[in-house]
């Protein structure tokens, strides 16, 4: 195929910037973009190529090895037979009563009731203090006797610390997800511990009363105050009026002006001046000079007086509550002595010990079958 003939165009000088301008990159990237579509091709192959042969790699060691003990425990099936015979054995006797004491739960639920939250804390995390707190557990440990329980000796050093641990491992309490307390205690004895959850309940209700009470004393002593402080001004202005009644005879300000000008201008009408002229004129005069005395106070008094009531109410309401024997709690699941041991779980042991004799025997059978090979 022949050639056409450019020459009489290059001759044109825009005719060459024109080639020049258009062939430059283009071709450059007609030239690259073949060349990397190539390359990228073989490199995804060998690296898929690599991932399957890695999985494929993995999956047969992985059943070789799997089939390499399978092989080992037909070959020592009888040594397998004998280690499980024994370990069933061995984990029975130790997981048996003459060994492990076995121990009984009792556990409460509860809600809490009559407690006034303080703060950002709920009723229930506040009840949940209180059954946590030193009181309560120190009043277990005396009524109990728990060191003696769990065989502490008090003698020795870091005694306290052990009886601690042991209470912490033997009663638990904690938050449900329906806002109420478990109180779970577990003992040799079932009786006794219901005994405890029932103990730990009373000491509760008497650790909140002691609380309660601590706080509604401090407020009786502030209401008695207030109280006695009231009850003293009003002696103060009962003394004063009954001076004005005495010596000035006021006994009602707004009801003797009326009847003393009534009298007054009556005396006038009737013409009698030498008459009752004389005792209204002192009466007037008494009104004039300690009348408005006598009406601010019987005001300030009748003030003061229902201030009094209302404070002696207040008072009464808090001796009430001082003298109340509440409870705390309401118990949704009481109390009571199991008929069945909850630890320890002895087929639990026993499936275990089996289980990790054979692993044992397993790893070591394995071992010694690679060094024999590595010496061969």
């Amino acid at each position: 195929m022949s050639v056409p003939n450019f020459d009489f165009l290059r001759k044109k000088k825009w005719v060459k910037e024109l080639v020049k301008e258009e062939t430059k990159e283009p071709i450059k990237e007609r030239i690259e973009e073949p060349i990397k579509e190539t390359i990228k091709e073989p490199i995804k192959e060998t690296e898929q190529l690599s991932l399957n042969n890695f999985k494929k790699d993995i999956m047969e060691e992985y059943s070789e090895s799997s089939y390499y003990f399978i092989k080992l425990i037909i070959k020592w099936k009888k040594h397998f037979i004998i280690v499980t015979v024994a370990a069933i054995a061995v984990s029975s006797f130790f997981s048996s009563e003459f060994i492990i004491k076995p121990k009984y739960k009792a556990f409460a639920i509860v809600y809490p009731a009559n407690i006034n939250p303080y703060g950002a804390e709920s009723s229930t995390e506040q009840l949940l203090q209180l059954l946590q707190s030193s009181d309560i557990r120190n009043s277990i440990f005396k009524k109990f006797k728990l060191a003696d329980r769990y065989d502490i000796d008090t003698t020795v050093k870091g005694w306290n610390a052990r009886l601690l641990a042991a209470y912490g491992s033997n009663v638990d309490m904690k938050r449900t997800e329906y806002e109420s307390i478990e109180i779970k205690v577990m003992d040799t004895d079932p009786q006794i511990a219901c005994d405890i959850v029932n103990a730990i309940m009373d000491a509760l209700n008497l650790k909140a009363r002691t609380l309660q009470r601590s706080k509604t004393k401090e407020a009786l002593v502030i209401i008695s105050k207030q109280m006695n402080a009231k009850r003293y001004q009003l002696d103060s202005l009962n003394a004063f009026l009954q001076e004005l009644r005495v010596k000035y005879q006021i006994l009602d300000y707004n009801g003797q002006v009326k009847e003393v000008v009534k009298s007054y201008l009556k005396a006038l009408t009737s013409g009698n001046k030498n008459g009752n002229i004389k005792d209204i004129d002192v009466m007037i005069r008494n009104l004039e000079e300690k009348g408005g005395s006598y009406y601010e106070a019987i005001q300030v008094f009748d003030a003061a007086l229902a201030h009094y009531n209302s404070i002696r109410m207040e008072y009464e309401n808090v001796v009430k509550d001082l003298n109340k024997e509440l409870t705390y709690t309401n118990i949704i699941t009481p109390p009571s002595p199991a008929d069945k041991k909850t630890y320890p779980i002895r087929w639990l042991i026993v499936l275990a010990s089996t289980v990790a004799a054979n692993l044992f025997l397993l790893f070591t059978l394995a071992l010694i079958d690679v060094r024999k090979k590595i010496i061969q």
